[in-house]
């Protein structure tokens, strides 16, 4: 027991004490070209959410893994930023309704604003505004930036708040969730004293503190809103031990204070894939929310990068 604890302690330091990845300017956008393994488990199901395909994905491109964020584009396609300050624009490709590949992939650098440096440009989370403007969330300096476009070109404002400073160096702004109005609910990866101690931000840009009740030994990689009062929680454990992943349902309208309400959870025995998962994008289709969640490989050839495909139940979220 004391060895399997020693090795879980010594695996999250190294993910959390890593080096970035990727030191030198922005990588220019070019075409890349990723292979897709079809995974087992297509149409089981949890609690009514059903898995319409999950691939592994690989590409010989360099810049290629790291996957911390994902956000759904208005043309179909997913966007993703990794760990070295990149973006992965790809269309899911699917048949009879599951996912079976992607393709149209593309990567390239986000660049930095002036006077910025490569290991500030660790990107956790991204949303894609109704303007066509790109939020991503950093850490190591935690703050959003706000970019131009997809692809991103340059960016044109900062999200910079007081209290996000005292956040971990390297357990920042892994979610970031955009409601339809506009606001922004920011919260770091790990808990502190039970909760993890986020912001909402107004459209207007005031933020206030809040508090999500934490689950035991997981951290928060991810949040998209799934209408005005929800959003919906990616949490994963993941050390050199366990692996498990978790969804919930918050309810914006208890903030500050709120609990989310588990409805999925799984694990290396479970019928889903898991590895370590980090980004959630949804998206509507035919009046259907479809979750995509992407794991992070940590550049490791350990660890894979995994999307998954998840069919939420008609009418999820609304109140009984």
């Amino acid at each position: 027991m004391l060895a399997a604890l020693l090795l879980a302690a010594c695996w999250v330091l190294w993910i959390e004490l890593r080096p970035p990845r990727g030191a030198g300017p922005p990588v220019a956008p070019h075409a890349l070209s990723i292979t897709a393994t079809p995974l087992p488990g297509t149409n089981t199901r949890q609690n009514g959410v059903r898995l319409a395909g999950a691939v592994a994905l690989a590409s010989a491109d360099p810049g290629f893994g790291g996957l911390s964020g994902l956000a759904a584009l208005p043309d179909g396609r997913l966007l993703a930023v990794s760990d070295a300050g990149q973006w992965l624009r790809f269309r899911p490709v699917l048949r009879g309704g599951s996912l079976v590949g992607v393709s149209e992939a593309e990567i390239g650098g986000l660049p930095a604003p002036p006077g910025g440096e490569k290991y500030d440009m660790d990107s956790e989370a991204v949303q894609v505004a109704p303007d066509g403007r790109l939020l991503v969330s950093f850490e190591q300096q935690h703050r959003i930036l706000i970019y131009d476009g997809v692809p991103p070109r340059r960016p044109v404002a900062a999200h910079w708040h007081t209290p996000a400073m005292r956040w971990l160096p390297n357990g920042g702004g892994e979610a970031l969730a955009l409601l339809p109005d506009g606001a922004l609910l920011w919260l770091p990866e790990h808990a502190q004293a039970g909760a993890h101690r986020g912001l909402f931000i107004t459209p207007g840009g005031a933020a206030r503190p809040v508090a999500i009740k934490g689950l035991p030994g997981m951290a928060i990689t991810d949040a998209v809103a799934l209408d005005e009062r929800h959003v919906l929680l990616l949490h994963r454990r993941y050390t050199g031990v366990e692996t498990m992943a978790v969804l919930s349902l918050l309810d914006v309208a208890a903030l500050p204070n709120g609990t989310a309400r588990l409805f999925v959870r799984w694990n290396r025995g479970s019928a889903w894939p898991i590895d370590n998962m980090e980004g959630l994008a949804l998206v509507r289709e035919q009046g259907r929310a479809v979750l995509y969640i992407v794991s992070d490989d940590n550049f490791s050839g350990t660890q894979r990068t995994l999307l998954l495909r998840l069919e939420l139940p008609a009418g999820f979220g609304e109140r009984p």
